[in-house]
């Protein structure tokens, strides 16, 4: 099997349903898109994992032509902010002064 070095999981814009996370995930392992829906189907029904699973990579897997996922884009904004900042420190401050009490 020859191995490709572009080769990158992306959310496709072809052959999506939803959001692209099926397609994208079956063109990076060279098999059909219904395999994997079909598996996420089959942990949906058994404990609500494939929900989970797709929101998950929904939210961390790129789509094409994009430079980042949404959670990278969403970590850089919060990290930006002058509230997440205030909000970081505050707690850092609360966790050091706990450790000199014990």
């Amino acid at each position: 099997m020859e191995k490709n070095p572009n080769k990158q999981l992306r959310r496709t814009q072809d052959g999506r349903m939803i959001a692209g996370v099926c397609s994208g995930a079956a063109r990076y392992l060279g098999i059909d898109a219904n395999i994997i829906r079909l598996a996420l189907a089959v942990f949906t029904l058994f404990g609500g994992a494939g929900i989970a699973a797709y929101v998950i990579a929904w939210v961390l897997i790129p789509e094409d032509g994009a430079s980042k996922s949404i959670g990278e884009d969403l970590f850089q904004k919060g990290s930006e902010s002058p509230f997440v900042q205030d909000t970081v420190q505050k707690t850092k401050d609360a966790v050091n002064k706990n450790r000199t009490r014990a």
